[in-house]
C-alpha cells in the first residue's frame, strides 16, 4: 500500500482550500493511474500526505492477489472513523475492486461516496463536481471495448522525479486461466503515438531522464489493425524523439516477444538492457492450463535470442507455484528453469483463486502447505541464482542515474535496471555519474563514485 505522497516530498502547492490524499495498492499501473487523479484534480485540490487533513480520499485499488477485498474493508473501517470527525469528508473507491465489486461497495461499507473504475477514473473531475451539489453513491464501472484514453495536459503532481511511467496501453485480450485483468480492465486499448510522445516531451521538460512505458500486455502495443504502429514501432519513435533518455516497457507476455522487437535490444540507444518477461511455470502441462499459449522451449528460445541480441540483458520474470493440478514434476521443470535461464530476480507467489476466472473452477486442487513449501524452496533457489548473477557486477565500472538521496546516502539505478547504493550529496540527483561496484548484495549492489 503506497500513498502518493510521503511527508518529505515537495508538494506543489496551490491556492485550493481543500486537499486529497490518494492511498495505492498494487502495480506501477496502479500507481501511474493514482498519478492522473491527481492530476485531474490539481487545479481545485492539494496533496496532502495524512489522510487525517483530507477533504477527499480515494483508495486506489488491486485486484491480482488474494485477500484484496479483506484489505480494502479493514481500510475502509479505519477510514469510517475519520468521516465520523469529518463528516464533510468524502471517499472514493477506485481500480480493479472497484471495478469488480462495482455497487455492491456502498452496501458493504456505506462512507464510501463514489466508485469507478479503471476506466471510469477519466471522468474523475466531474464525479467529484457532482459531490460537492450534493449528489451521493455515484457509479462509474462501465468497460466500453470501443474506450479511448484520454489526453491530461497538466504537470507532474509532484516536482523533482527523476523516473516516471507512461501507460502506452491498457486492458488484455490475453485470457490466462488465473488472471482477472481482461474482467476488470477491460480488452486492449492502445494510446495514439502522439499522445504518447507528447506526454513524454512534457516529462522530460520537468527533468524525467527514465521512462517505463506500462500496459497489462505492453508488447501487443498497436496489434490492432486500426492501429498503425507496434511496439517495436513505437520503441523506434521514442529513440528519435528523446535520444536522452532511458527507456524502458514492462510487462511483456512471451508470446507477442517478436524477433523485430528483440533487435530493438542493443540497436536502440535509449532501451535500457533489462526486460521483464513473465513465465509463470517451466511445465508445458501447467502453461496449457494456464493459456500462456507458448511453450517451455518457446520461451527458453525467446531467452536465447535475447542474449544474443544483447550479452548484457538482465531478465526478471513472474513465477506462480500451487498451480491447480500442479505436481512435483511440474514444480521440479519449473525449478529446472529457474537454473537454466538464471533470472537476476523472480517475483514468485502462491497460486490464489480469483473470482469469476477459469482456474476458479479447476479441480485438483493444490494444498496450503505444498504451496508454501514449494515457494519457500523456489526462492531459496532464486536467491541464490540472484545473488550469482549479481556478483557478477562487482569490480566493474558502470554509469547510474542517480534518482534520490536521504542523508548524505544516494539511490542510483543502473541501466539493467539494478538498484545502487552510494554515499554522495543531493546534488547528484538527476545527474549520470559513473561508480565502481564494490560489492552485490541480494536485491541490490554497493557502488562508490569514482571521481
Amino acid at each position: 500500500m503506497k500513498s502518493l505522497v510521503r511527508e518529505n516530498d515537495e508538494i506543489l502547492v496551490n491556492s485550493a482550500p481543500k486537499r486529497l490524499h490518494i492511498i495505492t495498492f498494487g502495480c506501477q499501473m496502479n500507481e501511474y493511474d493514482s498519478q492522473r487523479m491527481a492530476q485531474m484534480l490539481m487545479d481545485s485540490y492539494r496533496l496532502t500526505p495524512f489522510p487525517e487533513e483530507a477533504d477527499l480520499i480515494i483508495v486506489n485499488t488491486c485486484s491480482i492477489r488474494e485477500k484484496a477485498e479483506h484489505k480494502l474493508y479493514s481500510l475502509l473501517g479505519r477510514l469510517k472513523g475519520l468521516k465520523r470527525t469529518n463528516p464533510s469528508l468524502k471517499i472514493g473507491v477506485a481500480g480493479c475492486v472497484a471495478q469488480q465489486l462495482g455497487k455492491d461497495l456502498f452496501e458493504r461499507a456505506p462512507q464510501v461516496d463514489f466508485v469507478m473504475g479503471p476506466q471510469g477514473l477519466y471522468d474523475l473531475k466531474r464525479i467529484v463536481r457532482c459531490l460537492e451539489k450534493g449528489e451521493e453513491r455515484l457509479l462509474k464501472t462501465e468497460l466500453n471495448e470501443d474506450f479511448d484514453i484520454p489526453y491530461i495536459d497538466v504537470p507532474l503532481p509532484r516536482r523533482g522525479d527523476v523516473r516516471a511511467f507512461v501507460t502506452i496501453m491498457q486492458g488484455c485480450d490475453n485470457f490466462c486461466t488465473y488472471c482477472i485483468v481482461p474482467f476488470v480492465r477491460g480488452r486492449e486499448i492502445s494510446r495514439p503515438v502522439d499522445d504518447i510522445l507528447r506526454e513524454i516531451g512534457s516529462l522530460v521538460d520537468q527533468g524525467v531522464k527514465d521512462v517505463t512505458l506500462l500496459g497489462q500486455n505492453v508488447n501487443s502495443y498497436g496489434k490492432k489493425p486500426s492501429e498503425g504502429v507496434d511496439c517495436p514501432g513505437l520503441l523506434k519513435e521514442i529513440d528519435r524523439a528523446f535520444p536522452g533518455i532511458r527507456l524502458r516497457f514492462t510487462t511483456s507476455h512471451p508470446k507477442d516477444l517478436s524477433d523485430r522487437l528483440i533487435e530493438c535490444f542493443g540497436r536502440l540507444g535509449t532501451l535500457c538492457e533489462h526486460l521483464h518477461l513473465p513465465v509463470q511455470s517451466g511445465s508445458d502441462r501447467i502453461l496449457k492450463r494456464m493459456n500462456r499459449r507458448y511453450s517451455r522451449a518457446e520461451y527458453l528460445q525467446k531467452v536465447e535470442k535475447l542474449r544474443s541480441a544483447c550479452p548484457d540483458m538482465t531478465i526478471t520474470t513472474d513465477l506462480i507455484v500451487g498451480f491447480p493440478g500442479e505436481t512435483e514434476e511440474d514444480f521440479s521443470q519449473t525449478m529446472s528453469l529457474l537454473e537454466k535461464v538464471r533470472f537476476d530476480q523472480a517475483f514468485a507467489f502462491k497460486f490464489s483463486e480469483r473470482p469469476g476466472t477459469a482456474a476458479a473452477r479447476f479441480p485438483e486442487k493444490v494444498a496450503e502447505d505444498v504451496k508454501s513449501r514449494r515457494l519457500t524452496k523456489l526462492l531459496e533457489l532464486q536467491n541464490q541464482i540472484g545473488l550469482e548473477q549479481y556478483r557478477r557486477f562487482e569490480g566493474r565500472v558502470c554509469q547510474v542515474l542517480v534518482e534520490s538521496s536521504s542523508r548524505e546516502k544516494l539511490t542510483a539505478r543502473t541501466r539493467e535496471n539494478h538498484v545502487v547504493n552510494l554515499e554522495g550529496g543531493s546534488n547528484l540527483v538527476g545527474r549520470l555519474i559513473n561508480v565502481y561496484i564494490e560489492r552485490a548484495c541480494h536485491h541490490s549492489l554497493v557502488g562508490r563514485i569514482l571521481h
